[in-house]
């Protein structure tokens, strides 16, 4: 009996054509993996799309493919969907209604919080990141791993796994990024431009938020928030807060770190935690989701009052995990 990887890529070689969603607010896993995943397909003949409502943030843009990754849904719908790192259908924003029209769903995820939608699913709450189910998919389907593949692959293993120094990191991905260097990819490529480059704009904005930190919960949680005059005043853009929630949690003694955006469409809200606090239960909270130690949510309302419920919750999965 074929596993679901096999299952997977024995219908990716086959289908006339695919479209690759990525999750709104797209990460380097996720974009990483689903232009590796649409490189894989066009070594087949197919003719797959990329596809991602929030585009592509500055610091992913050397990904090779980036360049071709739609951001406005495409009117027919493929025979294939593959819904990359959603964990649930709405998570594919504005690419959400084409998806679901496809003949055949396919949803791979590591999220704990995965709804299972879709004809197919593979969910690995295990995997380090959606790159590692990924490239058992590419694998199956016996397709070379060129240079291009193995750096999109590796993007996705490196950012979320923070540079291999999360817990999630296992002698799995050690194992998988080692093939990847052979192949090819470039370990300190990624670490150059994700994590050693930023804009000046981006180091003004980095400053104006420490100068906000704040500590809660006896020093436990630490947190800060972006407005758009802070961006406006430091000539930064929106692609400038990313990674700033990280510094965050690098304070001794902080279990959660949180960082508040003030955004058109609600306040966004970036978690981080360790020593056992549960990021993503955090953010179910408010109807988001994502990995134990990192999370997300989109909330409406003031950004004080977001504060105020976000703290709250914080602290209680804080007693929670005491």
């Amino acid at each position: 009996m074929p596993t679901l990887p096999e299952t997977i890529a024995g219908i990716l070689r086959t289908t006339p054509d695919a479209l690759i969603v990525c999750h709104v607010a797209p990460d380097g896993d996720c974009l990483g993996s689903a232009l590796a995943l649409a490189l894989a397909c066009g070594q087949c003949g197919v003719q797959a799309l990329v596809g991602s409502a929030d585009g592509v943030p500055e610091v992913y843009r050397f990904l090779p493919g980036s360049d071709r990754i739609l951001t406005a849904p495409p009117e027919r719908a493929c025979a294939v969907g593959v819904a990359v790192e959603c964990s649930s259908l709405d998570r594919a924003g504005a690419f959400a209604e084409v998806l679901a029209r496809s003949r055949t769903v396919i949803n791979i995820d590591h999220h704990q919080s995965n709804t299972a939608f879709g004809d197919i699913v593979f969910h690995d709450p295990a995997a380090a990141a959606v790159g590692e189910q990924i490239s058992e998919v590419i694998r199956a389907m016996a397709v070379p791993l060129t240079r291009e593949l193995a750096q999109c692959l590796l993007t996705a293993i490196v950012t979320d796994t923070g540079r291999f120094g999360f817990p999630n990191t296992t002698p799995r991905t050690l194992r998988l990024a080692a093939d990847l260097v052979a192949a090819g990819g470039s370990i300190p490529a990624v670490v150059e431009r994700v994590y050693e480059t930023r804009t000046a704009g981006g180091l003004r904005l980095l400053g104006a938020s420490l100068q906000r930190l704040a500590l809660a919960a006896e020093g436990r949680i630490a947190w800060t928030a972006v407005t758009p005059q802070m961006l406006q005043e430091a000539g930064a853009g929106a692609d400038d807060v990313t990674g700033i929630v990280n510094l965050l949690r690098q304070i001794r003694g902080v279990q959660v770190a949180l960082l508040f955006e003030v955004t058109p469409d609600g306040v966004r809200v970036g978690i981080r935690s360790r020593d056992g606090v549960r990021a993503h239960a955090i953010a179910e909270a408010f109807g988001g989701g994502g990995h134990a130690g990192a999370a997300g949510f989109t909330a409406s309302g003031s950004l004080d009052d977001v504060v105020a419920r976000t703290l709250a919750a914080a602290e209680k999965e804080l007693h929670a995990a005491s």
